[in-house]
């Protein structure tokens, strides 16, 4: 749990950094907002595409090589980065090989952590998942620091430095192999129309769930906000996951992780109202602590959800199919939203993108009863309440 949370924090703080340096990379090669957008598009759509082979082969080799290599290749991506002459290196470095090193180590590490645990799955999650959150929360006071030492390039070259070493020490502590001890649910078949239906859930519901972390600095400075304010949001966001990630994968293994899980992509979406209708500091700082909190939990109780309902057994290959909708969701939602917002504002495009959310809501209700019939469960059963049986 500890590595899965050391390995989230470097992978994924690297990837938010984005927003702290969108507008000096913008400068630098003197293109629009869209066009540096591309580049968060690529990293996140990266990471969680390559889930499809990274998952697959976690299940065969381990979560340890799988993510050490990943923290290589972000250190590299980054120090690549650091050095580019052009905005297409950046997108090679920052956009592909960032999002390709953080998708070989994310699935691989928490799958990991869904094996070791089952009764608290939900908080085990949480507290690996955390990582992600302090790695966001780390983000506005490390490109402070950072500015003092120079540029953007400056920042890129010292933070791929860190990456491998912090990243690489967090993969040393996830088990070299995979865990081979058997589970109540290790058995349990994957029905192929549940996994559809889930992926397509996951799809809409990630429409909305990273686009504040493209574009929320970026309203910020069409409201007119001063680049620190702008900038503190991002700190807010991780806050919030945070809180979310822990508070809410706690009560969710009191309560059913399901509708937890549930509520929390129905809140994403709902939130988007307040971004949209957002006309100042105040609620922009309220939309970041709510839609953050709902976010970790979102993405605490994900592996979980999908281990519960899906079983143990080959779940890297399982977590890394359903993750593969995140990726295109990622590749798709900033760049549009960008875009949008340049033509008509931001209001209209986040509540439509708000819309999106809901749908993939509705798809999740329905993916525990077509699991249950498919497989032969009794209507309600629970696979962690197998685990409490036996």
């Amino acid at each position: 749990m500890a590595g899965a949370f050391v390995v989230l924090m470097v992978g994924f703080g690297a990837i938010y950094s984005y927003a702290a340096f969108a507008e000096e990379i913008a400068g630098t090669f003197r293109v629009d907002r869209p066009a540096v957008a591309v580049v968060f598009a690529l990293s996140g759509g990266a990471c969680f595409l390559v889930s499809a082979v990274s998952g697959p082969m976690s299940d065969r080799i381990g979560a340890r090589a799988m993510s050490g290599t990943g923290l290589l290749m972000v250190a590299a991506g980054l120090i690549l980065t650091a050095a580019a002459p052009s905005l297409v290196v950046v997108y090679a470095g920052y956009g592909l090989l960032v999002g390709l090193g953080v998708g070989c180590a994310y699935v691989p590490a928490m799958a990991a952590v869904q094996r070791a645990f089952t009764a608290r799955r939900g908080i085990a999650s949480g507290i690996a998942v955390s990582g992600i959150g302090i790695g966001t929360i780390l983000v506005p006071p490390a490109a402070g620091l950072l500015s003092c030492l120079g540029d953007w390039r400056t920042a890129f070259l010292i933070s791929g430095v860190a990456a491998a070493l912090v990243g690489c020490a967090g993969a040393m502590l996830l088990p070299a192999s995979p865990d081979a001890r058997p589970r109540v649910d290790a058995a349990s078949p994957v029905p192929a129309r549940s996994v559809v239906l889930a992926w397509l859930g996951i799809l809409f519901v990630s429409m909305p769930a990273m686009l504040p972390h493209a574009a929320l600095v970026s309203s910020a400075h069409d409201l007119g906000l001063p680049r620190p304010e702008a900038l503190g949001l991002l700190g807010l966001l991780g806050l919030g996951t945070v809180v979310g990630r822990f508070l809410l994968a706690a009560i969710a293994d009191g309560l059913c992780r399901r509708r937890v899980f549930i509520a929390c992509c129905a809140a994403m979406a709902v939130s988007m109202v307040l971004w949209a209708l957002a006309d100042g500091a105040w609620m922009l700082r309220a939309f970041a602590l709510a839609f953050g909190a709902a976010q970790g939990g979102f993405v605490a109780l994900l592996p979980a959800f999908i281990a519960d309902r899906f079983g143990t057994g080959q779940l890297g290959r399982v977590m890394g199919t359903l993750y593969t909708s995140r990726g295109l969701a990622l590749i798709a939602a900033p760049p549009a939203l960008m875009l949008a917002a340049d033509m008509v504002g931001f209001a209209i495009p986040v509540l439509a993108f708000g819309v999106m959310g809901l749908l993939g809501v509705v798809a999740m209700f329905r993916i525990d009863r077509q699991v249950d019939s498919e497989v032969g469960r009794p209507e309600g059963f629970r696979l962690s309440e197998a685990a409490r049986i036996a």
